[in-house]
């Protein structure tokens, strides 16, 4: 099983903020060995966007206790 963890953005400038974001997930995921199976950013209406990553199941609390998630999901 994997999650899709989420982060949310609002405002006029949502999607470069959700772009800068993944940025810092990123490198967090490198410092600290995660396995991302995939990272992204959605414009979901003109004034928000997401930031996500993609990570199995089991790495679930130990991230939503480091990078505090908006949301979280399971996905197949």
């Amino acid at each position: 099983m994997k999650a899709k963890l989420v982060w949310n953005f609002s405002g006029e400038g949502a999607l470069k903020t959700a772009e800068h974001h993944l940025i810092h997930l990123k490198e967090y995921a490198e410092r600290e060995k995660v396995e991302v199976i995939e990272f992204g950013t959605q414009q979901q209406t003109k004034f928000t966007a997401i930031a996500f990553v993609i990570v199995a199941n089991d790495l679930v609390n130990d991230l939503r206790q480091s990078l505090k998630p908006h949301q979280g999901f399971l996905v197949e």
